[in-house]
């Protein structure tokens, strides 16, 4: 089974504080009882290697 591709978002790489455009790994939705939430993704720094969360876009799919 193939992973899912998604569409690269544009995020800040905490690690090197550029501002790249990456494809997440993961995404989901982080949202306490009965509240809309946001959607996170999880990403890996072209630089460092180093993997962090980032905040996409409300209508990602």
């Amino acid at each position: 089974m193939m992973p899912e591709k998604f569409p690269p978002v544009k995020v800040k790489d905490p690690s090197s504080g550029k501002e790249v455009e990456l494809s997440p790994i993961k995404v989901w939705t982080l949202a306490p009882k009965s509240r809309k939430g946001v959607k996170i993704g999880l990403f890996k720094s072209p630089e460092t290697g180093k993997f962090f969360r980032a905040k996409v876009p409300e209508n990602y799919p």
